[in-house]
C-alpha cells in the first residue's frame, strides 16, 4: 500500500505497563523466575473467586437472556441498583438515567477523551495511570496538562499550583482525579476532594474522578465524588467490577452522570457519549447482570475486607523494608493495590553495579539497554535482570519522580517474601556496590 493512514505528527501510545512484559519472557525462556509485579491483575496474583460467586455466574450464564443484547446504556434492573448504592452514600442523588456501561473502564476513559473538543484540555495528575494520559495525548495530537502529586505530602495535588494552572491556561475544561490512586494506593480525603470541587466550579470545570478501587480502602476513609459534588459541578465518576469481584476478563466498566441538568454543554457531552454506545448496540449482558446478585450478599463485604486487610498487610512490610534505606521512599498508600518506591535524585547518579551479574545476566541487560532509558527505567531492568522483579518505571506514569511501582497482589505469603527479599537484595546491591560502570 502506497497511501498514508495515520495522520501526520501523532504521538507515539505508549504503555509501559504490558511493555516491560517481553522482556520478562525473556527472563522465563532463559530459565530465571520472574516475580510478575507490572500489572494489577488480581487473577493472575493467584485470587481465586468464592465459590458462591462463580454459583452466581454460573447460574446466569443458564439464563438464556443474558446471550443476547442488553439496553444500549446496560442492563435496567443493574443500572437502578447502582444508583441505589451510589444513592446510599448521602450525597448527590442520581437514576439508572444517569448511568452507561461500557467494555471495561478502558473502554470509557478511551471513549470520554475522544469526544472532547480538540482544543479543550483535561488537567491529569503527575503520575497518572497511562490509559488516560494516552488517551488525551492522542486526542489532542500533542503533550497533555499535568498537575503533580507530590511524594512528600503522601502524593497529593499542591491547590496553589492547580489554581495557577487554571489562570494559566484557559484551554483546560476539566480535571482527573483517581481516588483511590493509581499507582500512589493514596486515597483523597474529603477535604482534598471538596477543595477539587470548589476549584473546578470557580473555573467552570467538570470532573472525571476513576473510583475503580473504591471498595478496596485499607487505611483511611473512602470518600466518593458524588458525596461531595454538591448540585452544580458536573462530573463523571468511572467505575467496574474488574479489581474488586475481582474479574478484569468480564471487561465490565461503567459511567456515572452528576449533575447534567447543570450545564446544557456538558448534557450534551453526555448525550453524545451515549449515543456513542448506541453505535456499539451495548456492552456485554453477562457480567452486568450478576452485578445486583453478588454486591448485595452479605459475604461481599466480608470478602472485600478481607482483601482489603491483606493488602494492607503487604505494603506495611514493604514500607518496613524500603523505609530504613537512606534514600529510598515508599509514601502513599491507603487503598488500590499498588505502591510506589522512589529515589532521591542523587541515588539514581550511582552507577548501577550491572558487571557484577552472572554473564547470563549480564548479556540480558546489556541487551536491553538502547542508551536513551531514563534512569528509572535502566534501574528497572537492572531489577528485572538482576532480580527477576518485573515493576514499571515511574516515568511510564508521566512522572518526573525517579522511581517504580509494584503491586501488592501476591496471594502466597512465600512468593511475597521471596520477593521482598529480591527487593532488599537490589536496592542493597545499588547502594553497597563502588563498581563504575562506564556510560551507566
Amino acid at each position: 500500500m502506497h497511501k498514508v493512514l495515520l495522520p501526520a505528527g501523532i504521538p507515539k501510545i505508549s504503555y509501559g505497563i504490558r511493555e516491560i512484559v517481553s522482556k520478562g519472557f525473556e527472563m522465563e525462556n532463559k530459565g530465571f523466575p520472574v516475580f510478575w509485579e507490572n500489572i494489577g491483575d488480581p487473577i493472575q496474583k493467584g485470587i481465586t473467586l468464592p465459590e458462591w460467586i462463580r454459583d452466581v455466574i454460573a447460574r446466569k450464564a443458564l439464563d438464556n437472556s443474558t446471550y443476547g443484547y442488553c439496553d444500549s446504556k446496560g442492563v435496567s434492573r443493574t443500572r437502578r441498583y447502582l444508583a441505589e448504592r451510589t444513592n446510599a452514600h448521602g450525597g448527590l442523588q442520581i437514576d439508572e438515567k444517569d448511568i452507561t456501561f461500557f467494555n471495561g473502564l478502558g473502554d470509557a476513559i478511551a471513549r470520554v477523551y475522544s469526544q472532547l473538543d480538540s482544543k479543550s484540555r483535561v488537567l491529569l495528575p503527575a503520575p497518572t495511570y497511562p490509559a488516560h494520559s494516552s488517551a488525551e495525548r492522542t486526542r489532542i495530537k500533542q503533550e497533555p496538562l499535568f498537575y503533580t502529586l507530590n511524594p512528600d505530602k503522601n502524593w497529593m495535588p499542591d491547590f496553589v499550583e492547580l489554581r495557577e494552572m487554571a489562570t494559566n491556561h484557559q484551554e483546560i475544561v476539566g480535571i482527573l482525579v483517581i481516588n483511590p490512586d493509581n499507582p500512589s494506593g493514596t486515597v483523597y480525603s474529603r477535604e482534598n476532594l471538596e477543595e477539587i470541587v470548589r476549584i473546578a466550579e470557580e473555573n467552570g470545570w467538570f470532573i472525571i474522578c476513576d473510583e475503580i478501587y473504591e471498595n478496596l480502602v485499607y487505611d483511611g476513609e473512602m470518600t466518593r465524588l458524588s458525596e461531595v459534588i454538591g448540585d452544580s459541578v458536573p462530573a463523571i465518576a468511572m467505575k467496574g467490577i474488574s479489581k474488586e469481584i475481582p474479574w478484569p476478563g468480564s471487561r465490565c466498566g461503567w459511567l456515572e452522570y452528576y449533575n447534567r441538568s447543570s450545564n446544557p454543554h456538558f448534557d450534551a457531552f453526555c448525550e453524545r457519549l451515549d449515543q456513542c454506545k448506541m453505535t456499539e448496540v451495548c456492552s456485554t449482558t453477562l457480567p452486568q447482570s450478576v452485578i445486583p446478585e453478588i454486591m448485595s450478599d452479605s459475604r461481599y463485604n466480608t470478602l472485600l475486607d478481607s482483601r482489603s486487610q491483606a493488602i494492607g498487610s503487604r505494603m506495611d512490610r514493604l514500607k518496613s523494608l524500603v523505609n530504613k534505606m537512606p534514600g529510598v521512599y515508599c509514601n502513599g498508600g491507603g487503598g488500590a493495590f499498588y505502591a510506589i518506591i522512589h529515589f532521591d535524585p542523587e541515588s539514581m547518579r550511582v552507577p548501577l553495579p550491572v558487571e557484577l551479574f552472572s554473564p547470563e545476566r549480564y548479556e540480558l541487560y546489556k541487551s536491553w539497554i538502547k542508551g536513551n532509558e531514563s534512569p528509572d527505567m535502566k534501574f528497572v531492568l537492572y531489577m528485572l535482570a538482576g532480580f527477576g522483579i518485573c515493576s514499571v518505571p515511574l516515568s511510564g506514569f508521566n512522572c518526573e519522580h525517579a522511581g517504580f511501582r509494584i503491586t501488592l497482589l501476591e496471594e502466597t505469603t512465600e512468593k511475597f517474601t521471596a520477593m521482598l527479599t529480591m527487593l532488599n537484595e537490589s536496592l542493597n546491591y545499588l547502594k553497597q556496590s563502588t563498581v563504575t560502570v562506564a556510560g551507566l
